[in-house]
């Protein structure tokens, strides 16, 4: 029996087309592959589709307008935002809370041409340092947000030199204004200030919710 999708017969593997996704669900308006929609066994009268609504039974809401002047720069056609949008993940590492860690397999891959892979052995790790820098070094991640917004604008551009100034300064001004992720950063550091005077070996917990716990004894 030939065995047509293995790599030493690639000459005789053809093209599968589905076409254009073209059509549109008519209960939540994502597009779809045509061949998409299937048999489900009920009379439906509109071109509804399973995979993104169930036919028009889940209802989501709609997702709200990013703040500016992030919307702007994702959606406007100017060079600013072509430029933006061409380095987004330059810009997205700058304000990032964490640091990743992975394995990575960097091997070819055996399928030649196509989309690039990314292969990672084992597990995705998000790091976060102590809420304060040590002494003599800078701020990174998360210890940036704990800085006034105008020392904060100073320490990224002095990270990114090669990024537009004025635009750092608007992005941090929103993100202070419009991300509660900071808000309970800056709650972690008032706790801390106000148990360093009553408490000597203590640490507080951001947990993966966002609840903050204080633990006494610890080292």
């Amino acid at each position: 029996m030939l065995r047509l999708a293995f790599l030493d017969r690639r000459a005789q593997w053809t093209a599968h087309d589905l076409g254009h996704m073209n059509s549109s669900c008519e209960a939540c308006g994502p597009y779809h592959w045509s061949c998409e929609k299937g048999k489900s066994g009920r009379s439906i009268d509109h071109q509804a589709y399973e995979t993104c609504c169930k036919h028009g039974d889940v209802i989501l809401d709609k997702m709200l307008l990013l703040p500016e002047p992030l919307n702007g720069l994702m959606s406007g056609g100017d060079a600013q935002s072509i430029s933006f949008r061409d380095i987004l993940r330059r810009w997205n590492s700058l304000f990032a809370f964490t640091s990743i860690r992975y394995n990575m397999d960097d091997g070819p891959t055996a399928m030649g041409g196509g989309f690039p892979l990314f292969y990672v052995h084992g597990a995705i790790y998000h790091q976060q340092g102590p809420q304060l820098p040590s002494a003599g070094q800078d701020a990174l991640y998360s210890q940036i947000y704990l800085y006034d917004p105008t020392l904060a604008i100073r320490a990224r551009s002095t990270r990114a030199p090669e990024l537009d100034a004025s635009l750092i300064a608007r992005l941090t001004q929103m993100l202070q204004t419009s991300c509660p992720l900071i808000q309970h950063y800056l709650t972690a550091k008032e706790r801390f200030a106000a148990l360093e005077a009553q408490v000597q070996n203590f640490r507080i917990i951001l947990d993966p919710q966002l609840s903050l716990t204080v633990e006494t004894g610890a080292d």
